[in-house]
């Protein structure tokens, strides 16, 4: 299962469209699922995220 972050609380969740602590809807960054941060440029996993992503 994929999670988030909200990027306005840093509250992390499993919900992609809003949080649940803040109830904000914009502002969630997915996380990796190799190391649970925000994405590093040298982290391969995070370089595939972020290309499935910009594909949306």
């Amino acid at each position: 299962m994929s999670r988030f972050q909200c990027l306005d609380c840093t509250h992390e969740h499993t919900t992609a469209t809003s949080c649940p602590r803040c109830r904000t809807a914009r502002g969630q960054e997915e996380l990796c699922r190799s190391h649970g941060a925000r994405h590093v440029a040298r982290c391969g996993a995070c370089r595939t995220l972020a290309r499935s992503q910009s594909s949306l």
